[in-house]
């Protein structure tokens, strides 16, 4: 009897090294391709780094007048069928200050290449009731070859899922909070 159980124990921990062996290997080659990728596109990624923080920015801020300009025409012409009545509104002028650096900006660097459509971004930042939020931005290039955001309601893109969405590269880290007691 001992030998029957001495013996399964030794399948579940050989089942169990044997799995954690795989899932290190894929995590070593989602960094990697992270950081081929990251070196390999790092002109384009200065670029869109800069444009998806200062997106944030004002859409942060409902800076609506500003929004428009990050937006592609389709993204304009959806944000104005969605919300012309505030394309003129500024809603919280020097709402990014007030967040006093708490927030999360990620960029998924792995996924982009020449032939894909865009780079993404996730950032994460606290809604008016302290709750953190994600919110997504995806850049293309429009006809004039310039960055711009494809949607103000950016949504998940389907490539990116549970099991890949703390990849990436953070360009700025959510402060962990200490907890008072």
């Amino acid at each position: 009897m001992n030998k029957k159980r001495i013996l399964s124990l030794a399948i579940v921990f050989g089942m169990a090294f044997l799995i954690a062996g795989c899932n290190s290997n894929e995590n070593e080659s989602v960094n990697e391709k992270e950081n081929d990728n990251a070196k390999k596109y790092e002109e384009v990624f200065k670029e869109t780094d800069a444009v998806a923080h200062d997106f944030m920015v004002v859409k942060i801020e409902q800076n609506y007048p500003e929004i428009l300009k990050y937006l592609s025409s389709k993204g304009i012409e959806e944000l104005k069928e969605k919300r012309d009545y505030l394309l003129d509104n500024h809603e919280y002028p020097n709402g990014f200050q007030k967040l006093d650096g708490k927030y999360e900006l990620r960029r998924y660097d792995n996924f982009y290449s020449e032939d894909s459509d865009g780079v993404y971004y996730r950032y994460i930042s606290p809604d008016d009731k302290g709750k953190l939020i994600n919110s997504w931005i995806i850049l293309e290039k429009d006809n004039e070859k310039e960055w711009k955001v494809k949607s103000y309601y950016g949504k998940r893109p389907d490539e990116i899922n549970d099991s890949n969405a703390e990849t990436g590269t953070v360009l700025h880290e959510l402060p962990v909070e200490d907890d008072e007691d």
